[in-house]
């Protein structure tokens, strides 16, 4: 049938004279109706049983023929008519919030043109009396004047053709052209396709869920794909089914969907063209963050994102907004030595001795500051148990500097944060060493007990002093762990160890650790590796008898436990 005859005004002007014969009524051609209903109207008010013995030899008039499909509301009303909105708009009708029909209740079949007489099947039947479907809640929702508020922007048609849009992604998916097939508008399709649409347009998160599923799974690779790799299609999709409006509403949910995947784990890429530089969780462009840049945010943290290879081999980081900001953050977290040290109050080599130590947390030659603060924290945090007054105070930081030296640093604080040494905290505003006193005489205490001399000791009393078999101490010593030089012990040349402290501040058994955690040594190497204790020799290390970690990986409250056993 020719569109253009029926949606031109050609026919309008015409009105009864487009037919041959002598028509006793010749009514005018009404606003909004269909040609196909104008001409079961005239037929109907000339008292022709048959409408299609109006069509004359008029080869430029539309023929009538094809599905017909009406409003039975609309149909009992007085003055009804058929309207072109039934014939070429939606299969809804809106005025009566129902579906249109096209099936004859009594014969049960769907109607062509050439069997509908106005307001009658050919069978005799009132089509006012056919059944409807009305709309559901979710399509109520949807026409309704309030409207919903993620779609507010949207005019009543724009937000119908977007939830049809939708429910066609829903049903048919991105592959053998979804719409295509929805463009069939029977109003069963459009029933289908727009109920199910309506609720989708009134919950993203089940919207999340549909992108989900129809995401197309990348096997074989850990690189992150390209939005257009994991939904292929659907952006040309967008751009030939979807007015301006609408598309910008779908590139908005897109956008909420790229950066809920990236949260979730299941990072997408997104990158349109002209706007290289955008990473996934935002589509309209934020200020451009260099990959090199993001490389060292990400090692200077300690964090990882989710990485994309080019075939050029080069790497796109798959990083949303939040993450960013949060490594931005961090970032300025991290200092110089120079610089930690004078936040800290302390010498640059103090503060290497702490973070050999574990107490302060470093990261590539970068010093966080947080770790600063929290052991001053711990600090203020001990001062707040003493309640005796102090005798003879002195600040910590007069402390550090006249009375404990560098290599007591590590002992001076752990016997702080015991207890071993009276504290008061003197001020409401940060905790300082300049604000926080100790007692002296408890300050030279701790300081002695931690820098006694040691003479030269051999190999085998070394294993005694650390309860320990000498097989396993030899074993230390050949695989570099244990510090030794020759020279003569009574009368013939040994091997001794100078340092056994330094080799102690360092490491420690992993049984030691177990049986204060309460951990079976048969279980001890994997409950070490799950909590990020480096384990640097044993039976599947280097073939060693024993266990042995690395003191500066063990979490602080676990090293005061061991010490306490």
């Amino acid at each position: 049938m020719s569109t253009r005859s029926i949606h031109g005004e050609s026919w309008r002007s015409r009105g009864a004279t487009l037919f041959t014969g002598r028509l006793l009524v010749r009514p005018a051609a009404l606003p909004g109706e269909s040609f196909p209903g104008y001409r079961l109207r005239v037929a109907f008010a000339n008292g022709l049983s048959n409408p299609g013995w109006l069509d004359g030899p008029d080869s430029g008039l539309p023929k009538a023929h094809g599905i017909a499909r009406w409003c039975p509301h609309c149909l009992a009303d007085a003055g009804a008519y058929w309207r072109e909105t039934w014939y070429s708009g939606t299969a809804a009708c809106l005025e009566h919030r129902c579906w249109l029909t096209s099936t004859c209740t009594a014969c049960n079949r769907m109607l062509h043109w050439k069997q509908v007489r106005f307001s009658l099947c050919k069978c005799g039947a009132p089509l006012h009396e056919a059944a409807t479907h009305p709309f559901s809640d979710e399509v109520l929702t949807l026409v309704d004047e309030q409207t919903i508020s993620s779609s507010a922007s949207l005019s009543d048609g724009e937000r119908w053709n977007v939830a049809r849009y939708l429910g066609a992604l829903s049903q048919y998916g991105l592959h053998g052209k979804p719409l295509k097939k929805a463009s069939r508008r029977t109003e069963d399709v459009e029933r289908l396709l727009v109920t199910a649409g309506a609720s989708l347009i009134a919950d993203s998160e089940a919207c999340f869920e549909m992108f989900d599923r129809l995401r197309v799974p990348q096997l074989g690779t850990n690189s992150v794909p390209l939005f257009s790799e994991a939904f292929p299609q659907l952006l040309a999709m967008l751009r030939k089914q979807l007015n301006e409006t609408e598309r910008s509403w779908m590139l908005d949910l897109l956008g909420a969907y790229v950066a809920n995947s990236s949260r979730a784990g299941f990072p997408v890429l997104w990158e349109r063209k002209g706007c290289a530089g955008q990473v996934c969780g935002e589509p309209y462009g934020r200020p451009k963050v260099r990959n090199p840049g993001i490389a060292r945010m990400l090692a200077q943290t300690g964090e990882s994102a989710p990485v994309r290879r080019t075939r050029a081999g080069r790497r796109k980081f798959a990083i949303g907004d939040e993450h960013l900001l949060r490594l931005q953050t961090d970032r300025h977290s991290f200092a110089t030595l120079k610089a930690a040290a004078r936040y800290a109050g302390m010498s640059c080599r103090r503060v290497q001795a702490l973070t050999k130590a574990g107490l302060i947390t470093s990261r590539g030659g970068w010093i966080d500051t947080r770790s600063v603060d929290r052991l001053l924290r711990d600090i203020a945090t001990a001062c707040a148990r003493n309640s005796t007054a102090l005798e003879n105070p002195v600040s910590l930081a007069e402390a550090l500097r006249f009375h404990v030296s560098v290599e007591a640093s590590a002992s001076f604080f752990d016997g702080v944060m015991a207890g071993t040494v009276r504290l008061l905290f003197n001020g409401d505003g940060r905790p300082t060493l300049r604000n926080m006193f100790a007692e002296r005489s408890d300050v030279i205490a701790v300081v002695q007990n931690s820098v006694a001399p040691e003479r030269s000791i051999s190999i085998a009393e070394a294993a005694s002093r650390l309860r320990v078999k000498q097989e396993v101490m030899y074993h230390l010593v050949n695989a570099g762990l244990l510090r030794t030089r020759t020279c003569t012990l009574g009368r013939r040349a040994a091997r001794v160890v100078d340092d056994l402290r330094e080799f102690d501040e360092q490491f420690m058994p992993l049984a030691t650790i177990a049986n204060a955690m309460g951990i079976s040594a048969r279980k001890a190497p994997e409950w070490a590796m799950r909590h990020g204790i480096e384990i640097v020799s044993g039976p599947k290390v280097d073939g060693g008898r024993q266990y042995w970690v690395r003191r500066s990986t063990v979490a602080p409250d676990r090293r005061k436990t061991e010490r306490g056993t």
